[in-house]
Parts: C-alpha cells; structure tokens; sequence
C-alpha cells in the first residue's frame, strides 16, 4: 500500500525540483514542459522493466535490483560490509596483487558493485521496489539531458522546439536510455563533462575543471572504451571554444592525427597494433550465445581486415535491422529508428548551404563521438539486442547533428512548443 503514496510522490516532487532547477538555469520550460519530459522517460523506463521482465524473464537491471535487496539488509545491520567491496583493499585481496591486475579488476566489476549499492540506498526510499527505484533512479540521471538541451538552446535559441523533441521524445532512444543501466549514467557524464569543459575553456577555473575530471571518471569506471573514442571530441570540442572556432578544424586535424596513428600500428607487429583491443572484444562477443546474430567476420592484425569488414560493420551498427528484419516491437523500433537516421541524412543534404548549417563545436562534438562510436560497435558487436543499446546515444547525437539544417522547420516547431522563446529573437 506504501509503494502507491510513494510513487506519486517522487514523481510531483522531482517533477517540482527539477522544473524550479531548469527555470533557475535560464531553460524555457514551463511546467507542462518539464512534466512531458519527466513523465515520457519514466513512462519508458516503466516499459523496459516490464518488457524484460514478461518477456525475457528479466535481464541486467533485474539482477542488479534482487541483488539489491539484500544488500540493503546489509547496510541496515553491518554497513561496513556494505562497502567493502568499493574499497581498494578488496581488489588487492581478490588479485592476490598490489598493482595492475587489481586495478583492472576494480574497473571491470565497479558498474556491477554500483549498480547493486546505488539502488540498496534507493531502497531505503522506495520499500524496495524496483519501479519506484527506476523512478528515482531516471529523475537523478535526466539532468544530463537537461545540460545538453541547455547548450543547445543557448547557441541556437530558434531550434528550442527541434532540440525538445530529439532530446526528450525519440521513443527507442529514450527507451534504452531509461532503464537502470549504465547508459543512462554515460549520458549524464557526457552532459557534464561538455558542459564542464565548455565553460573551462571559456574561462579556466577550479571548479569546471573538478566537474569535468568528475565526468571523465565515470568514464572510465562504467565504459573507458566510450572514454577513448570521447576524449579526443572532447579536447577538440574545448579547443573550438577557446579559440572562438565554430568550423571542424580542430576536429578534423585531431582525428586525422588518431586516424594516421592507429592505421600505422596495423603495420607493426601484432603486440604492436592499436586494433588488439577491438579484436579482444570482438572475441570476447563471438563466444556468447544469443538468439540473433548478425554475419560478421572475425578481425584480423593487420589493415587488410579492418577495410573489408568496415562495410559489414556500418551495416550492422546503423542500417540493420532492415524493415524486414523485425522481429518484434523492439527490432520493428530500432528499423524505423534507422529509417529516421536516413531521413535525417536527406534532410541534411537537401536543406540550407553546408557553411549555414552546422556552426557550433558542440554539433561538431556530436558527430566526431558518434560515427567512430557506431563503427566500433560494428566491429565488435554481432547481436541487434546489443547494438541497438549501444547506438542509442550516437544515434541522438546523429539526429541532433542532422536535423539542425532547415532554418523554417525549426522556427515552425519552436513558434508551436515555445512561443515566448521565439518573441524574443
């Protein structure tokens, strides 16, 4: 009977923080506004718990949730056993080493051990439930979404109606991103650390730089190979900023360095190449077992293989599944999702001048994080149930990217959703 009055009152409460947050921080959102946004990723969140658990006998968040359970118990009755398991001392135990192995230990269960403890302490509030932790949990984590809206408005305040609807509205994005899962963390590290970083590299200080080393790591706790591919739009994304740079010079004079340094390795010797970690966890997928699999040849030392899978690679992480392909409301979700990304691409091509359409680092960031994000999920990936989570956020990013071209259709969209922006300018 509790988990009625509970949730309804988390949803007002954090419905009511978060909009006194937003207006607080110049976002034009009235309440309805913040309600739609709050209301459509939980209601997601909802439907991803429920779907896993019917459907597929539950899945990562479930484990997490039951584990949770007891661990709750433990840190009412011997909390410092509770975080026992957080402390360095424990990896060094569990290695029997002082040095490298125990770190990599550290890295590779801390998503787990979090996971686990973050939702023991939700509990607390929730009677242990998992739709009320799951509530918790997406009205904590939507904050990066409201960063990114943020910047973007701030940059191009006539697109507000555009950006609120990639941001809050994509149904398979924000469907993956709603979950008790890491990608809803990665997505708040990333608003962070470009927000972070965007305001050091306009005037450096303590306090940005604290908030951006905070984001890079949860990087490296929850995803370090995001961080790799990150890191680079990141620096390039901070130096546009600080040099007052809306093209892709920075951008494009990075990657091509890292392009250039990781096709040399292939030459090298096997120890020596750049591409074993892709091959490791190529490897490391190969050996599960799922129920679909899509074709994909195994990677090999050396440049030859890398350039003939690549267009297997980009089918699978951005194309597939084909229309035809689905298999059910999630796989019909994730075609018509790539059916959008096409669109978009048209949309892009077909609308305003290339000068005119993308002047900000920010869309630079997103589009030099995404492709390379897409391609090495390709490469390593041959499950659609994976892939799909994992494009989830450069497929936002994608979208962000392409549809801010056509100057009319975002001044349509922003006159309908926010009038009084759109008086301003």
């Amino acid at each position: 009977m509790l988990t009625y009055f509970l949730f309804p009152f988390y949803l007002i409460g954090g419905i009511t923080v978060l909009h006194w947050a937003a207006r607080r921080h110049g976002i034009p959102f009235t309440i309805y506004h913040t309600t739609a946004a709050v209301l459509f990723k939980v209601l997601m969140g909802i439907l991803y718990g429920y779907i896993f658990f019917h459907y597929y006998g539950g899945d990562d968040t479930w484990e997490y949730f039951t584990k949770s359970k007891t661990a709750t118990d433990i840190l009412l009755t011997h909390p410092g056993n509770f975080v026992k398991e957080m402390l360095p001392g424990f990896s060094l135990q569990a290695t029997h080493s002082n040095g490298w192995s125990a770190i990599l230990f550290y890295v590779h269960h801390f998503e787990f051990w979090f996971m686990v403890k973050f939702l023991a302490i939700l509990n607390l509030f929730s009677a242990k439930n998992y739709y009320i932790d799951l509530l918790l949990f997406d009205l904590l984590t939507i904050s990066g979404l409201f960063l990114l809206f943020k910047m973007l408005i701030n940059r191009f305040p006539a697109k507000t109606g555009m950006y609120y609807l990639l941001i809050f509205f994509i149904p398979s994005i924000t469907f993956w991103c709603s979950g008790i899962r890491a990608e809803a963390l990665i997505l708040l590290f990333i608003g962070f650390a470009i927000y972070n970083g965007k305001a050091y590299a306009q005037r450096p200080n303590g306090k940005n730089a604290a908030g951006m080393g905070l984001a890079l790591l949860g990087f490296v706790l929850f995803r370090i190979q995001y961080l790799i591919i990150f890191l680079p739009a990141l620096i390039a994304f901070m130096l546009s900023v600080g040099k007052k740079q809306a093209g892709p010079v920075y951008f494009s004079r990075i990657y091509l360095a890292v392009l250039l340094i990781f096709f040399t390795t292939l030459f090298l010797p096997p120890a020596f190449q750049l591409s074993r970690p892709l091959i490791q966890t190529q490897q490391n997928f190969f050996v599960l077992k799922g129920n679909t699999r899509y074709g994909l040849d195994s990677l090999r030392p050396g440049a030859v293989s890398f350039f003939r899978i690549l267009p297997q690679a980009a089918a699978n992480s951005i194309f597939r599944p084909y229309p035809w392909e689905g298999k059910g409301l999630l796989q019909s979700l994730s075609s018509i999702e790539s059916i959008f990304l096409i669109a978009g691409f048209l949309f892009f091509v077909l609308s305003d001048p290339l000068k005119n359409k993308v002047r900000s680092p920010i869309l630079w960031l997103f589009l030099f994080y995404a492709v390379p994000l897409l391609i090495a999920v390709g490469f390593t990936v041959p499950f659609p149930g994976a892939i799909v989570r994992y494009r989830s956020i450069p497929f936002l990013f994608m979208f962000l990217f392409l549809f801010s071209a056509n100057n009319i259709l975002h001044l349509k969209l922003t006159k309908i959703l926010f009038p009084k922006t759109l008086n301003k300018f």
